[in-house]
């Protein structure tokens, strides 16, 4: 393989917290490739690219984890420095609408881009007319776009971009993510000692679908008595969820944790859950989980898992060998799946041995690191978007002829 130059310019990175930054940070850490970041700045940014041997390039680009498009000038002349200094092969942008810079490089300096997707950015645009029609342009005229799921593929297809030219790689698991004994401290402050530990991870948004868990709580706990309903993260709804907890009746039984850093201490909260569950949801607004890599993590950890049968998360578990799949809007269907696994043993432990499997084979971090710079290679060795057009245009006369 030859080995090419990429620019990555990243919406997100670390040491910002979240599945973008951990994507972006592992992409850029395993890739065979030679890769510079640019990156917006956070507290501690400093100290951490101290200790990284990634070459990144930071800058005041956001505000608040979102585009900010006041200092956009100074995205677009970092951008450009960096893209004289280093020449690369191809760009690589982490947010679709920074590709609108790459969208200039490409009309006025013939520069390749490529787009990275995750799902919820190719639905969120759609219900206004002009920004969507922007969003269409940079993914047409891109060398390529890079999805996290084949449910993303298939949304960056709706906009007409050849699917020759669109690749999946998927998040993938930490390895510090695996099956180890609860820790007894852990569960003793949070009250968990012999009961019954449901885990959701995430953050505290209407897809993610905790509500919709709660709803099901009182129907679990007259099969499961024990349960408790443990969720890890923070966000907007949390005060929605709380007064649904208190006004179902089950507020004894949710435990909101709030954030938790750090991989290890993440891994923690699964070792000490039965199960794990998130089902999450697609809404009309556009906001739909385009992949799930926390129901990898738990996978890794060993615990079986349920998700919600919507956006990519019947990617990130297959229903019946790693998982089960639920009807997301059906709190009896969410309760019946929650009481199945707690009862039937033998397909519990199924679940939990290929689940396992599957996360600690087909989505470590090396082996998708290959398939990134795989398809990269594959991008670079294609001709250009508009080379290809040119001689299609020449193709079409001659068979005119």
């Amino acid at each position: 393989m030859k080995r090419r130059k990429i620019v990555l310019v990243a919406g997100v990175f670390p040491p910002g917290i979240g599945g973008m930054q951990n994507y972006y940070y592992n992409l850029s850490k395993h890739t065979k490739h030679d890769m510079t970041i640019v990156a917006p700045e956070y507290p501690g940014s400093d100290a951490f690219d101290e200790q990284e041997r990634l070459r990144i390039v930071r800058g005041a680009f956001m505000r608040g984890e979102r585009a900010d498009i006041s200092s956009w000038g100074r995205l677009f002349r970092q951008v450009r420095r960096t893209l004289r200094g280093e020449e690369p092969d191809v760009t690589l942008y982490g947010y679709v609408l920074i590709g609108f810079i790459g969208l200039l490089f490409r009309v006025f300096g013939g520069r390749r881009y490529v787009i990275s997707t995750h799902g919820m950015d190719m639905l969120m645009f759609r219900r206004f007319i002009g920004l969507n029609a922007v969003v269409k342009l940079i993914l047409r005229k891109a060398d390529g776009v890079l999805t996290n799921s084949k449910f993303t593929k298939r949304l960056v297809e709706d906009y007409g971009v050849d699917p020759r030219r669109i690749g999946i790689v998927n998040p993938g698991v930490e390895r510090v993510y695996d099956r180890k004994p609860a820790d007894e401290e852990l569960l003793e402050q949070l009250g968990l000692e012999g009961k019954y530990v449901l885990l959701s991870v995430g953050r505290l948004v209407t897809r993610k679908g905790h509500d919709r868990v709660i709803e099901a709580m009182p129907a679990i706990l007259k099969q499961i008595p024990h349960a408790v309903y443990v969720i890890v993260g923070d966000g907007p709804a949390r005060e929605r969820l709380e007064q649904l907890a208190r006004a179902t009746g089950v507020a004894d039984a949710v435990i909101f944790v709030g954030s938790v850093s750090g991989s290890e201490r993440l891994n923690d909260y699964y070792s000490l859950s039965q199960q794990f569950i998130m089902v999450c949801r697609e809404l009309e607004q556009g906001d739909a989980e385009g992949f799930g890599i926390v129901y990898l993590e738990a996978a890794s950890a060993g615990v079986p898992v349920i998700a919600g049968r919507s956006g990519g998360a019947s990617e990130a578990v297959l229903d019946g060998v790693t998982g089960l799949l639920v009807d997301p809007e059906s709190a009896n269907q969410i309760a019946d799946s929650v009481v199945r696994l707690a009862r039937d043993e033998v397909l519990r432990e199924r679940l939990v041995r290929d689940g396992y499997h599957r996360a600690k084979t087909e989505f470590q971090h090396d082996v998708l690191a290959d398939r990134f710079d795989q398809y990269i290679g594959r991008i670079c060795a294609l001709p250009s978007v508009r080379v290809a057009r040119r001689l299609a245009r020449e193709s079409a006369r001659q068979n005119a002829r």
